[in-house]
């Protein structure tokens, strides 16, 4: 009888604790749930609550499939509340980690687009105009077939010509001071690393005015003759060709 007693109390015990165990993980939300939470306040526009859903994705189910997706709209988060540094953080991690993701080229295209949104202008650091060009020329390499692969390569010459503006705005700067060797250097930087952009026609002029003020009159006939063959419509060719008739 006792036996049989203790045999019934030990079931009872089990079946009331599996029954609280169901109930308790019952009323625990799932990643899926927390995931889709986090989503449905991204859309109705409530952040606050979004990023706080989102991110106990990431802290609770670090390696569910739910996380993959959380960390990816916590970069669009970030980009959306122009919280640039946090969401390119999210998009590096997300494209760094899971490459062979199908949105993988989308996070490398928005990493670019958070480092374009801080491009300053040409007498500025350019700093995030090169971390912008590295991204989209990333996407472009790995990805050449993702349908941001042609949005990427339209900004990459845009970004290059930037970046050859500001080379081109320092090397004015020392060309007024008079500091022509210096100059020089600026300018013949445009020409090697950014040989397509729009600025090489009036670098090459003022390439050649540079080397006529350090009585380089070869080199400056040289260029001058490169800009009439290569831009014949520039409004510099004139000047150049009364410069090559000149003694």
């Amino acid at each position: 009888m006792k036996k049989t007693a203790l045999v019934g109390t030990l079931l009872f015990v089990l079946l009331t604790a599996c029954s609280t165990t169901n109930t308790l993980q019952g009323s625990l939300p799932g990643a899926g749930e927390l995931y889709a939470k986090g989503v449905s306040a991204y859309n109705r526009g409530v952040y606050t609550e979004s990023e706080e859903y989102l991110r106990k994705v990431l802290e609770e189910y670090p390696l569910s499939a739910w996380a993959v997706s959380a960390q990816l709209k916590l970069a669009d988060l970030y980009f959306l509340q122009e919280r640039y540094e946090e969401a390119q953080s999210y998009y590096t991690t997300f494209y760094t980690f899971h490459p062979s993701h199908p949105r993988a080229p989308y996070a490398l295209f928005q990493k670019g687009m958070c480092h374009l949104r801080e491009v300053e202008t040409i007498d500025r650091d350019q700093t995030p105009t090169r971390k912008a060009l590295f991204a989209f020329e990333d996407l472009v390499a790995h990805y050449p077939d993702s349908i941001y692969a042609e949005k990427a390569r339209r900004l990459i010459v845009f970004l290059k010509d930037r970046l050859a503006e500001n080379e081109f705005y320092v090397g004015m700067f020392y060309y007024k001071k008079g500091d022509y060797k210096g100059a020089l250097i600026r300018f013949r930087s445009i020409l090697e690393n950014y040989p397509d952009t729009r600025v090489v026609e009036k670098t090459l002029y003022y390439i050649a005015e540079a080397y006529t003020h350090l009585e380089e009159e070869e080199l400056a006939r040289e260029t001058f003759r490169t800009l009439i063959d290569r831009f014949p419509d520039s409004p510099y060719v004139s000047i150049a060709k009364n410069r090559l008739q000149s003694p």
